[in-house]
């Protein structure tokens, strides 16, 4: 039984942030700002912590995806949390980017008392610190904590890296996507995970954007006035790797240049004389 109790992450639940907000919203508020405290994401001057709201519910097991809406929405709406989608790299991104309105938080319960955990410009950890009077001040507690914030800058530096990775693959593949539908006149879409998927793994074993082209060059060329094949002309088929590696020699093949054979004039040299 012991188990049940200290197994899990726990969540935290301030008794006047539930007696002003809710139960729920008291803990989506509490959970997003520990969040906030791990995030590397700054934009605008701000920290934000990106998620959709499956991912959301794997912290709340105990609340329905459509509550969490609703708790969210309602958060956003009297201006507690504000969220966004303009960091997304694509589009037709669902995920959602969100941040605490500390200050209006503050106006809420000026006698709220609690340590926030930040970030300074030197990457230094500190801490920012609620007084009895309700004045929001930053003050660095202890220094700096070494340990604690050589941490918090190695997972910058991996997440930075990640997000370098991710947004390269998506520029290769947005090219891929693209020259495929201007030149199959289709519209596929590039935050497909299948069709990413195949694209990096293409890339992946050495492939160029030119090799892509040729693939897709040499298949538009045979299939896209056939009525049967062109359905063909899709990622999952022309990027699979076997079909890859064939449809590039096959292009290799029909655009090698014969070489042309030169004809030496024979020449008799009658100064030599004759063999008898």
């Amino acid at each position: 039984m012991t188990n049940l109790l200290t197994k899990e992450t726990p969540l935290l639940l301030l008794p006047q942030l539930a007696a002003t907000f809710g139960t729920n919203e008291a803990a989506v508020l509490q959970q997003l700002h520990f969040r906030l405290q791990q995030s590397p994401l700054n934009y605008d001057g701000y920290t934000w912590y990106n998620h959709t709201y499956a991912k959301w519910r794997k912290q709340f097991p105990f609340l329905s995806e459509r509550t969490l809406q609703r708790v969210f929405s309602k958060l956003e709406r009297d201006g507690f949390i504000i969220s966004t989608n303009k960091y997304n790299r694509i589009r037709t991104d669902h995920l959602k980017w969100y941040r605490i309105n500390y200050e209006k938080l503050q106006k809420q319960i000026p006698d709220l008392i609690g340590d926030f955990t930040f970030i300074n410009e030197s990457g230094v950890l500190c801490h920012t610190h609620t007084s009895q009077s309700g004045m929001l001040t930053r003050q660095v507690v202890d220094g700096c904590h070494d340990k604690v914030t050589r941490q918090i800058r190695d997972f910058k530096k991996e997440k930075k890296k990640e997000n370098n990775i991710v947004e390269k693959n998506l520029d290769f593949a947005s090219q891929v996507i693209d020259y495929l539908n201007h030149k199959a006149e289709r519209n596929f879409r590039v935050n497909s995970k299948a069709t990413l998927r195949l694209i990096n793994g293409r890339a992946q074993e050495g492939y160029t954007l030119e090799d892509f082209k040729k693939v897709i060059d040499v298949k538009v060329r045979h299939w896209k006035n056939d009525p049967t094949m062109t359905l063909y002309l899709r990622p999952s088929t022309l990027f699979n790797p076997t079909n890859f590696e064939n449809y590039l020699n096959e292009f290799n093949l029909n655009n090698q240049k014969p070489k042309k054979r030169i004809i030496q004039p024979f020449e008799i040299d009658y100064s030599a004389g004759e063999d008898w």
